[in-house]
C-alpha cells in the first residue's frame, strides 16, 4: 500500500513538530551509504505525562530503510542461535521467522523476497542484530522525532496523510509487503518507509506510563493532546507498541537500527 505524501523543503511542517536543527556536523567523512544523520532537534510527544513540553532529541544516525530478509539472513548465518528453530524460547515465541520457509539454513527468497523488510522477529532478535551491526535500536523518542521530519503543502495534506495512516495501522497486509523503499514516503533527511510498510521495534517500546494505558478509544483520546489528525495517528502507534512484549514475533513488526554520533565530531560544531 503506497501512501501519498509530498516532501517539499520550506513548506508547511507538521503541526505537532517543533524542530531546532543543528547543522555543521562533519558527517560526510564518516557517514555510511545505508544510513543518514538525523540532526538534533525537538518534537511534541502525545504521551500524557509530557504536559506539552517539546522533547529534545540529540543527533543520531538511522538506517535509511528497515532491515531486509537478506540482511537478517546474513546475521542468522553468522549467529546460529538466532536461526529459526535454534532460538532459545526465552527470546521469542513460536511465530519467529515463520514466513521464511527455509531451505537448509537459508530462507526461501522466492517466497519472502530478498528486499522485503524482515518481520516475525522478536525485540530480542532485533536488538541482537543491531548490536551485531555496530548500532542499537532507536529509542522511542528518536524514532518518533525522525518520523515527524516531513513537510507538506498545507494542513489539509497533513490531515489527509494522517487519515490514511489511521486506516493503514488497522489493516497492514502482511502477506503482500512491498520492498524497502517502495512506499515513496521519505523524511526531509532521507529516512524511508517509517510509515506505510511495517511497524518497527524501538528500544523502549513500553515507557513507564504504559501500565496505565490500554487499547481503547478513551486512552487514544487522552494521549492526543495536540488535537490534530496526525497526533491521533501517533497515539495509535504508541498504544499498539505497548501491546507487545519482547518475545512477540508478528508479521507486522520489523525494525531498523540507530547509531550514536561520535562525540568528537559533535564537539567540532560551530
Amino acid at each position: 500500500m503506497k501512501l501519498p505524501t509530498n516532501i517539499i523543503p520550506g513548506t508547511l511542517t507538521l503541526p505537532s513538530l517543533v524542530v531546532v536543527m543543528v547543522f555543521g556536523l562533519a558527517a560526510a567523512a564518516w557517514a555510511q551509504p545505508d544510513r543518514v544523520l538525523v540532526p538534533s532537534g525537538s518534537f511534541h510527544s502525545v504521551m500524557p505525562e509530557m504536559k506539552g513540553e517539546a522533547v529534545p532529541v540529540d543527533s543520531f544516525y538511522l538506517d535509511i530503510t528497515a532491515v531486509t530478509n537478506e540482511k537478517f539472513a546474513g546475521f542468522a548465518d553468522q549467529n546460529i542461535n538466532w536461526r529459526p528453530n535454534e532460538v532459545p524460547a526465552v527470546f521469542t515465541n513460536k511465530g519467529y521467522l515463520k514466513h521464511w520457509q527455509e531451505e537448509g539454513h537459508k530462507p526461501d527468497y522466492k517466497h519472502i523476497g530478498r528486499e522485503r523488510p524482515v518481520t516475525n522477529v522478536s525485540w530480542f532478535a532485533a536488538n541482537a542484530y543491531c548490536q551485531w551491526s555496530g548500532g542499537r535500536l532507536p529509542t522511542l523518542n528518536e524514532w518518533e522525532y525522525s518520523a515527524q521530519l516531513m513537510d507538506f503543502d498545507s494542513s489539509g495534506e497533513v490531515n489527509e496523510f494522517a487519515t490514511k495512516l489511521v486506516g493503514w495501522y488497522s489493516s497492514v497486509d502482511t502477506k503482500n509487503l512491498g520492498e524497502v523503499g517502495s512506499t515513496g514516503i521519505e523524511t526531509r533527511v532521507g529516512v524511508k518507509d517509517q510509515f506505510g510498510l511495517i511497524m518497527e521495534w524501538v528500544q523502549d517500546f513500553k515507557p513507564p506510563v504504559a501500565d496505565d494505558l490500554s487499547l481503547d478509544c478513551g486512552t487514544v483520546g487522552r494521549m492526543q493532546q495536540l488535537g490534530n489528525a496526525y497526533s491521533y495517528a501517533a497515539s495509535i502507534r504508541y498504544i499498539t507498541r505497548m501491546s507487545y512484549n519482547p518475545k512477540s514475533s508478528i508479521g507486522t513488526m520489523g525494525f531498523r537500527c540507530a547509531y550514536d554520533v561520535d562525540p568528537k565530531l559533535e564537539s567540532n560544531e560551530p
